[in-house]
């Protein structure tokens, strides 16, 4: 049988799906930012994929084994799609992915699932070689963490100050961090905190999500493209090496 915590986080990758327009958002969000030699840590089930394949390159990694066949089924007829499975906190591991001239790294979602996130930046650093970036999509707020938050595997959520404290450390600079969906910001605060929700109340949180993306996501896009919002559910960083 499946573990309980890796069966939430599959349904939460499920969930994502239903989400492409807020997929895009995120994606114009860090477009101009990506290269052409791509890695996309913590890929899952692959739902950012798609905005990725006419890239040189891309290397697409997973601890869960789960992903792996996911993505292989997916996406493994693409010759310029590598898929590792590789834990961003092991050492030589990265290694492996160092050999790919990597410039971009990705982490859309995932590094509030590593217990130890300054290692898993200080190999990313590593795998970069002094070139590129990083694009970091965290969860926002400290304030903001529930128990639907750790039934998905999140150790953490962050805040600005945080995340460029803890890229310093590394060796990055913040080159840019700005938060976005303010809306989601008051949704997550619902159900976590108010509701109590967790990602095994299926139909409740798939209609929020549907709704969201069908009806409010594309308002809301154009309205923080005319100024950045100081709080949201999430948090862009761009990263590069260096001081």
């Amino acid at each position: 049988m499946m573990p309980k915590k890796v069966a939430e986080i599959i349904k939460a990758q499920r969930d994502n799906s239903l989400t492409a327009n807020y997929n895009q958002w995120i994606f114009d969000n860090i477009r101009s930012y990506i290269g052409s030699r791509v890695m996309d840590a913590g890929a899952g089930s692959g739902n950012f994929l798609p905005f990725l394949l006419n890239r040189e390159l891309i290397v697409a990694t997973d601890v869960l084994d789960e992903f792996i066949d996911m993505l292989r089924k997916k996406y493994g007829a693409y010759p310029n799609l590598h898929i590792l499975k590789c834990d961003i906190q092991e050492d030589a591991l990265m290694g492996d992915v160092a050999a790919y001239n990597i410039d971009t790294v990705i982490c859309n979602n995932v590094l509030e699932h590593v217990q130890d996130d300054s290692r898993a930046l200080k190999n990313i650093r590593a795998v970069l070689k002094g070139k590129g970036n990083l694009i970091l999509v965290l969860p926002a707020f400290q304030y903001l963490y529930s128990k639907w938050d750790k039934a998905i595997g999140h150790f953490r959520r962050y805040n600005r100050r945080e995340i460029k404290d803890k890229l310093a450390e590394a060796g990055f600079r913040m080159h840019a961090g700005f938060y976005m969906n303010m809306l989601g910001f008051f949704g997550w605060f619902l159900n976590g905190k108010i509701l109590r929700n967790t990602p095994a109340r299926d139909i409740l949180i798939e209609e929020q999500a549907v709704f969201f993306d069908r009806y409010l996501v594309n308002p809301l896009k154009k309205i923080e493209s005319i100024f950045r919002p100081c709080f949201g559910q999430s948090l862009i960083v761009i990263a590069k090496p260096g001081s």
